[in-house]
């Protein structure tokens, strides 16, 4: 039986409680840890799941000594830090995604990759265990040859409403960027697992649009990072990209590949897929002729559940093709790194 620690049980978008429900799922596994600075997030997390009050700890550590892997769900800039005592540890880590690369120590970065290399280590970027987004992946495969153009947005509308109390998403201190490094990391992720697509430049920028927030615990009003980000770029074999994200309205990802083989539309939170062939040589075939699909009912609860399990069979030796390994997740980052540097230096007038 895999031992499981989880390390960051915050409550605001449950994030804790997705993995340790798709845990749960898998037989092969017992969730016998959870710490959080906060401990009555830990005692609630523990509670919600009916794990007992004997898992809760006092401190990672604990978790370190009673569990044989760890889910690490913490703030970003924090990300880097529990990856390494785990490694140090022997454990082997599932990491929420964004790394949070810009705040890592000098020399930190290749010291992890080198540490890391070959062990179980995946990162949690838990959309590529959707259903449709493996099935935009197999159709590109078998069906579209060279990819010419990959558009995608992702966002959400829950810090829409400005009453919203300042959270640690919104501080740049603890994340980094905002809706560029919660979104489009999504995005980038999926255009090189859907489609193949790794941008070798890109350029964007952002902008806040709802500046001050009511206080948090330690009276903070400013948001520090952005609202919105866009950006575009070119792909390694020259696909030609776009990306928008935005926390203050958005319904969800979608995403849209074109190439030789024909036009794939897809839409993850409503599970909705339509794809138009195209002969490679050829024309498209008549419109009446698209594919339409429907995967409403695989939602999170599954994507989480199979993300659990790819982690479970990368411990027992078995890597598949949804595991995000740590290199593949620096690549990602890096990008997100330059764009937001890049807007930084030159930001838009009102942003």
């Amino acid at each position: 039986m895999i031992r499981i620690g989880i390390i960051g049980a915050g409550a605001t978008v449950a994030i804790a409680d997705e993995h340790v429900e798709g845990f749960l799922a898998d037989g092969r596994c017992a969730v016998t840890a959870v710490y959080s600075r906060t401990p009555a997030s830990a005692r609630r997390l523990a509670a919600a799941h009916g794990l007992g009050e004997q898992v809760v700890c006092g401190s990672a550590d604990e978790v370190y000594d009673r569990a044989d892997a760890v889910v690490v769900c913490t703030p970003n800039d924090t990300h880097l830090s529990y990856l390494g005592a785990a490694a140090e540890r022997g454990k082997a880590v599932l990491l929420e995604k964004p790394l949070g690369l810009e705040f890592a120590l000098p020399g930190q970065e290749e010291r992890l990759l080198a540490r890391c290399e070959g062990k179980p280590v995946m990162v949690g970027y838990v959309c590529r265990h959707s259903a449709l987004m493996r099935r935009v992946r197999a159709l590109v495969k078998e069906r579209m040859g060279r990819v010419y153009c990959f558009e995608a947005e992702h966002g959400g509308a829950r810090l829409a409403d400005p009453r919203l109390p300042l959270e640690w998403r919104m501080r740049q201190e603890a994340s980094g960027s905002g809706a560029l490094g919660d979104f489009g990391s999504h995005l980038l992720d999926l255009a090189g697992f859907t489609a193949g697509v790794h941008l070798v430049r890109a350029a964007g920028f952002g902008a806040t649009f709802l500046r001050e927030r009511p206080a948090d615990g330690a009276g903070r009003t400013r948001v520090e990072n952005d609202d919105a980000f866009l950006f575009c770029g070119q792909g390694e074999k020259g696909e030609v990209c776009s990306f928008s994200t935005s926390r203050v309205g958005m319904d969800g990802a979608h995403l849209k590949i074109s190439g030789e083989g024909g036009l794939i539309r897809a839409h993850l939170n409503s599970g909705k897929l339509w794809f138009w062939p195209k002969e490679r040589a050829g024309a498209y075939a008549p419109q009446e002729q698209a594919v339409r699909e429907d995967y409403a009912a695989d939602g999170p609860a599954q994507w989480f559940s199979r993300q659990a399990s790819a982690f479970l069979d990368l411990i027992e030796g078995r890597p598949g093709e949804g595991c995000c390994t740590l290199a593949q997740a620096v690549r990602t980052e890096r990008t997100l790194l330059e764009l937001a540097q890049a807007a930084a230096e030159k930001p838009l007038a009102h942003s």
